[in-house]
């Protein structure tokens, strides 16, 4: 604790990057130096949002601090536990997200930190006591991949300690912990594809098999499948353009990434199936008198409310839940997967049907991963697949596909020593 300090002036701000401020307040001068002693500088994330938002975060801010230092109590940083810090960090990070998602993904490992870490106090944290914990971590059960994600939070979070010089240095750094590895992917195979294609081309025309058709024949993420309209798509140059996507909390939001906005290119048989779900879809939206145009979501719902015996309805896009439920099941009619308990069974066009739970089989981003892996297998340049994935570097796409790179790599070998026999032979 220490004694009230006399705050001179309203704040210095200075932008250390684009959406990341640091201000201090000048405390005048001290009686025994008769130099000017100055606040511990703190620091403002507020990535991905308005100038207008910026500001007033940063007015927030220094209001806070200023009332902070102006009521006679300082924080005594020499007390401050990584646990709070971590809580504080996570809590001025708030309104710099876009997705709430990513901002409780966030406070997933924030809980790990604060778990892991108990009440050490910020200027105790050594690079030995991080390893002996994250052992301790393992044995308990915590993968690989779940400790990888919380040392990138805690190694961040000790950054923004180390810039508001809390501390002298980040005991994160001299720490190095494997990327974790991606688990096996199971695309379908060329003929599997051929099939699940057939059997969705028998399938009637509707939202959900379009999206369907989407995910197989673009590769497309599911919330950017969900988030396309009938602006995105041009079917006379025979382009589809991802702007935005719609996330689990049933909200439209940018991409996942800057790469993930893109303009991809789809084929003859894609532009003609869309063209006939297009006009089905418009007959269907004018039974309930509503329109078609470019702000249409191609995979479309119909809410219908009665309020007062009148009947209104609106176009809404689909949910996620509701078509992975669907999935499921076209997968578990056409034998792409199956359900551990059988809970009904019905006829419909001559065949038995059959749902349930416990469902295991194919998932709708595996349709993502079949593209990439057939895309590779025939020969297609790992730039290629990337931007029409829209991953965020080539190196993701190295990591996820490295089995269909690596198969290249043998053709490849083989095909150049059958060459050069054949030359050496004539």
């Amino acid at each position: 604790m220490s004694t009230k300090p006399r705050v001179v002036g309203n704040g210095s701000v200075y932008q250390v990057k684009e959406g990341v401020f640091q201000y201090r307040f000048n405390l005048g001068k001290d009686p025994k130096t008769g130099k000017y002693a100055y606040s511990s500088k703190r620091t403002l994330h507020c990535e991905g949002v308005s100038r207008r938002t910026q500001q007033a975060m940063l007015r927030k801010a220094l209001e806070e601090y200023k009332e902070e230092l102006n009521s006679g109590v300082v924080r005594d940083n020499g007390n401050l536990t990584v646990a709070k810090y971590a809580e504080n960090f996570h809590s001025l990070r708030e309104e710099g997200f876009k997705s709430p998602l990513a901002y409780a993904r966030e406070g997933n490992y924030i809980s790990h930190i604060q778990e892991m870490f108990g009440h050490i106090r910020l200027t105790d944290l050594h690079p030995d006591d991080i390893r002996h914990i994250y052992a301790n971590a393992r044995k308990k059960g915590m993968s690989e991949a779940e400790l990888h994600g919380t040392h990138v939070k805690l190694r961040q979070i000790l950054q923004d300690a180390v810039d508001n010089e809390l501390i002298l240095r980040n005991p994160c750094t001299p720490i190095k912990l494997p990327k974790p590895t991606y688990r096996e992917r199971t695309p379908l195979t060329a003929d599997e594809a051929s099939r699940f294609l057939s059997c969705l081309m028998d399938e009637p025309l509707s939202a959900k098999a379009t999206g369907t058709m989407l995910l197989l024949q673009c590769g497309l993420r599911r919330g950017e499948m969900l988030g396309l309209t009938w602006g995105d798509i041009d079917l006379g140059q025979r382009t589809l353009s991802v702007s935005k996507q719609f996330t689990n909390d049933k909200t439209l939001r940018p991409p996942k990434s800057k790469m993930s906005q893109r303009t991809i290119a789809i084929n003859d048989s894609l532009a003609c199936y869309l063209r006939k779900w297009k006009l089905e879809q418009r007959a269907q939206l004018n039974r309930y008198t509503l329109d078609q145009d470019d702000k249409t979501p191609i995979v479309n719902g119909i809410k219908v409310v009665t309020i007062e015996d009148d009947i209104y309805a609106t176009v809404v896009n689909v949910d996620g839940h509701n078509f992975d439920r669907w999935f499921r099941n076209f997968c578990v009619d056409n034998g792409f997967g199956s359900y551990n308990n059988i809970t009904r069974r019905f006829q419909r066009n001559g065949k038995e049907h059959v749902r349930g739970t416990g469902y295991s089989g194919l998932v709708p981003h595996a349709l993502r991963h079949t593209q990439a892996t057939l895309l590779i297998g025939e020969g297609a340049d790992v730039k290629t697949v990337q931007a029409r994935l829209g991953h965020a570097s080539p190196s993701t796409t190295l990591s996820i596909y490295s089995h269909a790179i690596e198969a290249n790599d043998r053709k490849a070998a083989d095909a150049f020593g059958e060459l050069i026999s054949q030359e050496s032979n004539s």
